[in-house]
């Protein structure tokens, strides 16, 4: 069985509940990194009715080639017409500035926000959001401990830096939130902790030992400001998922699942569909839990 190591954030603003019809249309505004990325760009073609995700074409350029999460979650597991704006960018850290992407180009979190703030932030006639139909989400965090548990000095407080340069984000896409004067707002915010990827099995045991330390207490940390996140901000509901559970429930019997094993990856069958992301059929499992959270109030 692998060890459970890696950590990510996926958090959800929701504002409103979802209704059906093309006249009451749900924007959903995500951010994060490869897990999550379909390859839109905000000067492409944009969501509409007939092609919920805008560009690329569907299911877009996702990191295992097929439907993710967010496809499934936009596209099939939903009662309402929802029109996703997928920032997410594959390789993202939270901020250049503090974890270096693997290449130059990778918009991190902070980059995709102010894409968000320079675009439709602004409410254009193409993108007429409102407070009461949108949705905010980020999942964020493999490649900022990925590319950082390493490093020497206190560790654990860069965890502390990390979050803070998170949290600091989403609060400036809660201000834009409060300047639509909405009546009720709502945030769901989702810890999801993954498997030590295939490419981590390679490594030494200490450092695998060391990944580990580093993941839970991000994890740990992260708990505790989503926990304050939810005291200072009355006007916001907030849910914590961790995937934790759904990724051990699957590892601990991928047969059941229709998974060969838990290291297999790239064939019909595998539950990675290579060495760093799980299959879409791994993602479809994620998809159905995140509507199964949301379908009381956004679905």
């Amino acid at each position: 069985m692998l060890s459970m190591l890696l950590s990510l954030f996926l958090s959800i603003v929701l504002l409103g509940s979802g209704v059906s019809g093309i006249d009451d249309v749900n924007y959903w505004f995500s951010f994060g990194d490869s897990y999550t990325q379909t390859g839109f760009v905000t000067n492409g073609t944009l969501p509409t009715p007939g092609n919920p995700l805008g560009n690329p074409t569907y299911p877009g350029q996702t990191a295992v080639g097929g439907t993710n999460w967010i496809d499934v979650d936009t596209t099939v597991y939903n009662n309402s017409l929802v029109l996703t704006y997928n920032y997410a960018y594959g390789g993202a850290t939270i901020d250049a500035s503090l974890v270096t992407p693997y290449e130059p180009t990778v918009l991190s979190l902070t980059d995709q926000v102010n894409e968000f703030l320079d675009t439709a932030a602004g409410k254009p006639t193409s993108t007429p959001w409102t407070s009461s139909n949108s949705l905010f989400s980020i999942w964020i965090g493999i490649n900022d401990i990925g590319n950082s548990y390493y490093l020497s000095g206190d560790r654990y407080a860069f965890d502390d830096t990390l979050l803070n340069a998170e949290f600091a984000l989403v609060q400036k896409l809660c201000a834009i939130i409060l300047c639509i004067r909405s009546s009720y707002a709502f945030c769901v915010n989702e810890a999801s902790l993954t498997t030590l990827d295939i490419q981590m099995l390679a490594q030494s045991a200490t450092s695998q030992a060391t990944e580990k330390a580093i993941i839970a207490d991000f994890n740990y940390k992260l708990a505790e400001r989503i926990s304050a996140f939810k005291t200072n901000h009355s006007w916001v509901q907030t849910w914590l998922w961790d995937s934790n559970s759904a990724f051990t429930a699957v590892l601990n019997s991928p047969t059941s699942y229709g998974f060969v094993d838990v290291t297999s990856y790239g064939n019909p069958g595998d539950f990675w569909g290579n060495n760093y992301h799980p299959s879409s059929a791994a993602h479809d499992i994620w998809g159905k839990e995140i509507a199964l959270l949301l379908e009381r109030t956004v679905w």
